[in-house]
């Protein structure tokens, strides 16, 4: 049995409940996930193996399975997966600086063309910073499956994920 990193006390072990996994920003659930609960001191945390791998999976399925404009959350979280700054996106996209905060605080849309941009450079850009060099993406049906105008819609999307999903050896470009 493992201890408590806060208090030393021995942790109390959840299988097989989802854990709401809000340390990535978004609303992402993961299934099938251990989690230990200390009762002595309240703590509680989740074993998440390949978080990087995991991120890059969350990424793909922001960029294939939301239809909707990108939101504030999936913005910067895309923009921290590329390692990027908001300055440095500003700069490859050809906005100024002023637009991309006012896209992350959700104080003005991304809009048609900077949406697609920015899921185009993630899905081409995440192989790389990866060191996947095997993989070839297929941006090209990822767009094809989007509406050709979409609206910016208020309500969070859900992302929920089973540890296969990220833990299979084969390219991550098969969400």
């Amino acid at each position: 049995m493992e201890n408590c990193q806060v208090c030393g006390e021995p942790l109390h072990v959840i299988k097989d409940q989802p854990y709401s996994y809000s340390e990535c920003g978004l609303d992402v659930v993961l299934l099938g996930i251990t989690q230990y609960h200390c009762e002595k001191c309240g703590e509680d945390f989740a074993a998440i193996p390949s978080p990087q791998k995991l991120h890059r999976i969350i990424g793909f399925h922001i960029c294939k399975e939301n239809k909707a404009l990108l939101q504030p959350k999936e913005i910067q979280f895309l923009r921290k997966e590329l390692r990027l700054k908001a300055k440095e996106l500003a700069r490859i996209l050809g906005v100024s600086d002023s637009v991309v905060s006012r896209w992350e605080n959700g104080k003005a849309s991304i809009g048609e063309g900077n949406d697609r941009l920015l899921r185009s450079i993630f899905m081409a850009s995440v192989n790389e910073i990866s060191g996947i060099n095997d993989c070839t993406i297929n941006i090209l049906d990822v767009f094809k499956g989007l509406p050709h105008k979409r609206k910016e819609i208020k309500t969070p999307h859900s992302i929920n994920l089973n540890p296969q999903e990220w833990m299979q050896p084969e390219c991550v470009c098969t969400v």
